[in-house]
């Protein structure tokens, strides 16, 4: 059900992922990024955060050197599902950024909590 792809896509990929998983039950990439607070510099008022679509982390790769925070960072999971089985992740200490597409319980992954502004 979580499928969708592009810029805003993992706001409602998150939205699915909760509404099947369960709020508050449980822990997983898309209720850790949906929870997620950040309480320096007068983030920690916003409630918007979402897992991003597949799209978006690759957007995000782009610009990790622009964005930081990614030390020691390898795989991170998108929203994106490649079906009931496997979500999309990245390695961000690649060269290119490629998708690959891992179960969702094999390995534990980063999560990076985005929002729309």
């Amino acid at each position: 059900m979580a499928i969708r792809n592009g810029i805003n896509a993992g706001m409602y990929n998150t939205e699915r992922i909760i509404i099947k998983q369960g709020a508050g039950i449980g822990n997983y990439a898309a209720l850790i990024a949906a929870h997620y607070q950040f309480n320096g510099n007068g983030w920690g008022d916003y409630g918007d955060w979402y897992l991003p679509s597949k799209y978006e982390l690759q957007l995000l790769f782009k610009q990790k050197n622009l964005v930081g925070g990614f030390n020691n960072t390898t795989y991170v999971w998108s929203s994106t599902e490649a079906d009931d089985k496997t979500a999309y992740t990245i390695n961000f200490f690649s060269t290119n950024g490629t998708l690959q597409a891992e179960a969702k319980n094999l390995n534990p992954r980063f999560v990076r909590a985005i929002r729309s502004f």
